[in-house]
């Protein structure tokens, strides 16, 4: 999982590249007029050739022809779709965000994904010292033999460290006490913008989780004030973007549970081995085994779709067939 991209366009290698690669690549040949995204192309080829890969390469990585990579490079084919993007971001081992973003889709995850990264770039160095003495040992030894020598030593071991500690421990609270320092709102604005007494503000803030029911009672009016929206869905989306450790130990799928309702038919029309036509009728209790029943699921006529592609009746029936020879 990636949080910044990490490639510097502005450096004067990669704009010398991008000069070349664009000469290089840069044909007379009339090719048929399509929608593309001439920078997406030009982006993608600049990042290969920083990355010093051929476009065998990072197609075989990608999983896609070289030939369709080398023409969408050279913006003879239309922007691709987000999968494919991925699989380009995959193969370039670059940001998949950024390349959305660059290829013209709107996503709110990477503009998320900013946000988080830009807060946590510009926490407060006392912040990021605390918290970083708190959870890194060694961090700790470091800033208390410092300490011991000159007060006044740096530590920057911290801003090496810090983003990859904080994204692995930081819990709710922290994020709380993040966002606010980097909003400069004291926690008596805090207080007020909640209506409560600055003592319990400062309780909440050091003991809120993401399970406590303040943060269900008051999440819409921290989110307000931090410029998320809801704090909680806030929370929830940078625990699955991010590796958080805490949030993994104390993860329960009970708590993110959807219900989704879905209309079957009780009554099928199938056909035998001879092709006649006939109609079953199943029970509530059946309807809901079937959704179980790999069997029943690959034998009517309901839409499935593998990588994209529609499978028809052909299609199931060799796949039970292979499931038949696997398991027996």
């Amino acid at each position: 999982m990636q949080f910044a991209y990490i490639t510097n366009f502005k450096n004067l290698q990669t704009i010398l590249l991008l000069v070349a690669t664009k000469k290089l690549y840069t044909k007379k040949k009339k090719v048929k007029s399509v929608t593309t995204n001439n920078n997406f192309g030009e982006q993608i080829k600049t990042i290969r050739t920083y990355n010093q890969m051929t476009i065998r390469e990072v197609a075989k990585q990608a999983g896609i022809s070289h030939s369709y990579l080398s023409q969408i490079e050279n913006n003879r084919r239309d922007t691709p779709n987000p999968e494919v993007i991925k699989k380009i971001a995959i193969g370039l081992n670059a940001d998949y965000y950024y390349l959305l973003k660059i290829a013209g889709y709107h996503n709110n995850s990477y503009s998320n994904l900013n946000f988080l990264n830009e807060q946590v770039q510009n926490a407060p160095e006392e912040f990021k010292k605390q918290f970083m003495v708190k959870h890194d040992p060694h961090i700790k030894k470091l800033v208390e033999g410092r300490k011991k020598v000159n007060p006044k030593l740096s530590n920057p071991e911290i801003d090496i460290r810090f983003p990859n500690c904080f994204f692995t421990h930081a819990s709710v609270n922290d994020y709380l006490q993040l966002l606010r320092l980097n909003k400069k709102i004291t926690t008596v604005e805090m207080a007020k913008r909640l209506d409560m007494e600055v003592a319990d503000y400062v309780t909440l803030e050091n003991q809120i989780n993401y399970d406590s029911t303040e943060l269900d009672k008051y999440s819409k009016q921290i989110g307000e004030a931090l410029g998320v929206g809801d704090f909680k869905d806030w929370m929830l989306f940078v625990y699955t973007e991010t590796p958080n450790q805490s949030f993994i130990d104390s993860y329960d799928p009970k708590d993110v549970l959807t219900e989704v309702k879905v209309t079957v038919p009780s009554i099928v029309k199938k056909y035998d081995e001879e092709g006649h036509v006939y109609f079953q009728r199943y029970t509530e209790e059946q309807l809901v085994q079937n959704f179980r029943n790999l069997e029943h699921i690959l034998g009517d006529d309901r839409l499935i779709t593998y990588n994209g592609r529609v499978l028809n009746r052909k299609d199931k029936k060799k796949i039970l067939q292979m499931i038949d020879i696997l398991l027996d």
